[in-house]
């Protein structure tokens, strides 16, 4: 891990994500709507949760507003203590896209959150975690220059840089291929055991959620509500075709496939 982030490390040890009865409300030409309605959630220290549900329930909006890029119409969300009221580098995003400068070369993306909060080690500590996610080869080339696999292993070198006590990630791996999917799962699941990050990773993959969770939040259909929160008790490494994987993803589909009929 790299130097200086030890202390950061230890304050962060035991912190809670804690969302209370919160409500997102949109005002369209057809009147009010309503995204998401009285959502209570608990993330616990480096866990892993990812939540599922039909396509427009409000996942990623709900991703949103914890990393305080969007605002709860009503309830509260608290990270800490401390009530989320923007963003943070507590808080570290990975969008579907890649969402890199393509100006910026792979070490200068990794680095941009160390620049803005004026980190004098940020070569060094960028070098460590673009090492991580095994692109420290590569750290002078631009975007255009990696495949999708590889912009997305910066985008999470580039998240995690900061030292954020949790990861926030909204379909990261939707966007590249089934092959190249599986493998960066692998290597999330190895990144989240060696830097012990609390992850929440929003998905439309019930086998993906199933394959990376420790639990799983399954929303309902618009407005976005959690319906069930499973856990997930099948030792890693997992088998992706196992018996218990199979039972647990009948029942995730089964809650699922109810809501996708309203």
């Amino acid at each position: 891990m790299a130097e200086g982030h030890s202390e950061i490390e230890e304050k962060r040890m035991n912190h809670k994500l804690t969302l209370r009865n919160v409500t997102k409300r949109y005002n369209s030409e057809e009147g009010e709507l309503k995204a998401l309605e009285e959502i209570n959630l608990e993330v616990k220290s480096t866990e892993f949760l990812c939540i599922v549900g039909p396509s427009g329930c409000g996942k990623t909006t709900l991703l949103r507003m914890v990393a305080g890029l969007d605002y709860p119409s009503s309830g509260e969300i608290i990270l800490d203590g401390e009530r989320v009221r923007g963003p943070s580098p507590d808080r570290g995003m990975v969008f579907q896209e890649f969402s890199l400068f393509p100006w910026r070369t792979v070490l200068k993306n990794v680095e941009f959150g160390l620049e803005i909060r004026g980190v004098q080690e940020r070569r060094k500590i960028a070098e460590q975690y673009l090492e991580l996610v095994g692109l420290l080869d590569f750290k002078n080339c631009y975007p255009q220059e990696l495949s999708g696999g590889m912009k997305q292993r910066v985008a999470i070198a580039r998240a995690l840089a900061t030292n954020p006590a949790i990861l926030l990630m909204d379909e990261p791996f939707g966007s590249v291929d089934a092959q190249t999917r599986n493998v960066l799962q692998e290597e999330l699941l190895q990144i989240w055991k060696r830097t012990e990050k609390t992850i929440l990773f929003v998905t439309h993959s019930v086998d993906e959620a199933v394959y990376l969770a420790d639990r799983v939040a399954v929303m309902s259909a618009r407005p976005g509500r959690i319906i069930q929160c499973m856990k997930i008790d099948i030792p890693r490494p997992r088998k992706r075709t196992s018996m218990e994987a199979n039972v647990i993803r009948e029942q995730l589909l089964m809650w699922l496939s109810r809501e996708r009929v309203k």
